[in-house]
């Protein structure tokens, strides 16, 4: 089997450095594209955060290039990693095979900026990633390889980040394996059941403590607090600074909608009982 040649779009981010070690220890990793010098918000702070670590990039030992010098390194393939950009036409066009991309989804469910927050917030009972064909469209190319696991209630975002990471990038060298023989796994993506959240739907999502039961609050607010922060509004609708919800009660004295400061947490009482929410300072 013939080593690919493959450049490689990476943020920095664990899951693209595992990407980027894998590749370059089963193929040829000519190049790296990493994460823009410019951009708003979100982007600017991940370029920041790159940066003052000593670009983890570096370590690799290759060219780290702009997206307009893919082409001179004649790619086989393109493999896209937690990159934070939406990758031209021209120049997926500039790999002979076509380009690949890691999704912590059990794609076409969440496609979008954070596969992990919708699987949360929609109340998912499996989490998964999905390697899977760039075309024109976001997230939603042909699925080359996808593996679901159980999601453990309550569990912490940044753990099972961590474990589709790694599961991600099993499989990821099982598809490049198979299109170094000539076999490239394809299959298409079932549009009925798609769903999409741009990185706006994300930060504008609430979670409706009021109307939800209280152990799915918990799950969520479990998940996703040890990384996110503002997923509750208070009653004047602003987004509460909080961190993990810790345990939840069943209660039918419960007013649904209400919320409590108690010893340094929150007590948010939902549809059938209270949660408690650390307060982040």
């Amino acid at each position: 089997m013939a080593p690919l040649t493959i450049v490689g779009f990476a943020s920095g981010s664990p899951m693209s450095q595992l990407a980027m070690a894998r590749i370059a220890k089963d193929h040829r990793l000519a190049a790296i594209v990493g994460p823009p010098r410019r951009g708003g918000g979100w982007l600017r702070r991940l370029v920041r955060a790159v940066r003052r670590s000593s670009n983890p990039l570096a370590a690799f030992g290759v060219p780290l290039i702009e997206m307009s010098e893919v082409g001179r390194f004649a790619p086989d393939i393109i493999v896209v990693a937690s990159f934070p950009r939406i990758i031209p036409p021209g120049v997926i066009a500039t790999a002979r095979i076509g380009a690949l991309n890691m999704h912590a989804s059990a794609l076409p469910r969440h496609r979008g900026v954070d596969g992990i927050f919708g699987t949360y917030f929609d109340d998912d009972r499996d989490a998964a990633i999905t390697i899977h064909w760039i075309d024109e469209r976001i997230d939603a190319g042909d699925i080359a390889a996808q593996r679901s696991i159980p999601l453990e209630r309550g569990r912490p975002s940044r753990g099972l980040y961590m474990e589709l990471a790694a599961l991600g990038v099993d499989l990821l060298a099982g598809v490049l394996a198979r299109i170094a023989q000539g076999q490239p796994p394809r299959r298409k993506q079932d549009e009925s059941v798609a769903t999409y959240r741009s990185a706006a739907d994300i930060a504008r999502a609430r979670i409706p403590f009021a109307d939800w039961p209280a152990e799915r609050v918990w799950h969520v607010l479990s998940g996703l607090g040890d990384q996110r922060s503002g997923l509750v509004n208070d009653a004047a609708g602003q987004p509460l600074a909080h961190g993990r919800a810790t345990k939840f009660h069943l209660s039918a004295d419960t007013r649904p909608g209400r919320i409590l400061v108690v010893n340094r947490h929150f007590e948010l009482h939902c549809r059938d009982g209270v949660v408690t929410l650390e307060q982040r300072r």
